[in-house]
């Protein structure tokens, strides 16, 4: 059965293949033993022990089962009977899986063999010594369980010590659509040189306001290269997109409401970040109570025109963008389904309404407006909405 997460994947196998001189690729040692039979690797030795432009490189190779991971390591040294030495270092996980985060432990693992070689023969001699190939076998099991249990190895050999660590690699992030508004969840001092150009001439513009199309206008820059920049940003935790502030959004509170109400260090903080300018600051409780009434079932509007923000000194605006910032609201979306799909025609949206579309996209990809939209979809009898 496939791993239902393509990152959470163990090492099926690790094995180490050479080039014999007179038997040509080879296995050296494998763990577990005959994971992979004479056959299979014969089909993909090509690979294992590939020309010389391909040395040093990671290489991948995709079979029906398996998704073999490699770094194969020419010597060149005229002790040796072709006066080279081929070798290569390979993980196997399954077919499906991200191997991303392997590619590291992978070439750190050969570099560390082309050093035990190079000081003692310990790879060509293993093919003769069943001394060193035990050692070897040993060494490769250490690995493959540490790996598999603990995410980290230390291995020791011939002196030497080397520490393996996988390390998670994030996900790319969805490409931002031209209507998503980034928000900064974390500061950024776009004049730090850490940054690239793209970035400190994107940064001022992001205000949780300006959406992707007004910024790409703002900074002069193509669209595609803002999208680009925003997306690194949200790699990089320091921006998370949201849709355009309407107050026919709904928003419900999420658990870490209840960590704003005990950190009395986060109050004055959120006093100063909601409260109208120019005016009496708000209360605590005020803003409290404002974002405890954000519920499922309520829109935006509701909440405000129960509480009335302005008499009470909230700036509504940035009380949503607070609370999206630091996780205490999150919002909550309407995707439009079409109950059957031969009501869909060409003069009918509902190619739209597949609930992979919240009414807040199809809004912006038709041009519509979003609030005579949302009331033709209320009435019309063929549609049903999920908030999600």
């Amino acid at each position: 059965m496939e791993p239902l997460d393509p990152y959470d994947n163990p090492i099926k196998c690790i094995f180490v293949c050479h080039f014999h001189h007179t038997a040509g690729p080879k296995i050296l040692c494998q763990v577990p033993k005959d994971f992979l039979s004479k056959d299979t690797f014969e089909t993909v030795s090509v690979y294992m022990i590939p020309k010389g432009q391909l040395q040093k490189f990671i290489i991948t190779i995709t079979t029906r089962d398996n998704k073999i991971l490699g770094y194969p390591i020419q010597i060149n040294d005229q002790k040796y009977l072709r006066n080279a030495y081929y070798f290569n270092l390979c993980f196997v996980c399954d077919h499906n899986s991200h191997t991303l985060h392997y590619e590291p432990i992978v070439k750190k693992l050969s570099t560390f063999l082309l050093n035990l070689e190079i000081e003692d023969n310990f790879l060509s001699k293993s093919d003769q010594s069943e001394k060193s190939q035990e050692e070897l076998l040993y060494l490769m099991s250490q690995v493959m369980q540490d790996l598999n249990l603990h995410k980290r190895c230390k291995l020791i050999a011939r002196q030497s010590i080397i520490y393996l660590n996988v390390i998670e690699v994030s996900r790319n992030p969805p490409t931002p659509l031209d209507f998503d508004v980034p928000l900064l969840v974390s500061e950024i001092d776009y004049l730090d040189e850490q940054w690239d150009l793209t970035t400190r001439q994107v940064a001022p513009f992001i205000d949780g306001v300006n959406h992707v199309s007004k910024i790409s206008k703002l900074s002069k820059l193509d669209i595609e290269v803002v999208a680009a920049c925003i997306q690194n940003l949200v790699y990089c935790n320091a921006v998370s997109l949201v849709d355009l502030f309407r107050y026919s959004n709904m928003y419900v509170c999420t658990t870490k409401i209840g960590q704003l109400a005990r950190n009395k260090s986060r109050y004055d903080e959120a006093i100063s970040a909601i409260s109208r300018p120019g005016g009496p600051k708000a209360t605590f409780k005020d803003i409290f109570t404002v974002f405890s009434a954000m519920r499922q079932g309520s829109r935006f509007i509701d909440v405000c025109l129960r509480y009335n923000p302005v008499s009470i000194n909230i700036d509504e605006r940035n009380l949503v963008l607070y609370g999206l910032a630091n996780g205490y609201i999150r919002q909550l979306r309407k995707y439009p389904v079409v109950l059957k799909e031969k009501d869909v025609d060409k003069t009918f949206m509902g190619n739209y309404y597949n609930g992979l579309n919240s009414l807040n996209i199809i809004s912006c990809f038709t041009n519509s407006d979003v609030y005579q939209l949302d009331e033709e979809i209320e009435r019309d009898i063929r549609i049903v909405s999920v908030w999600k």
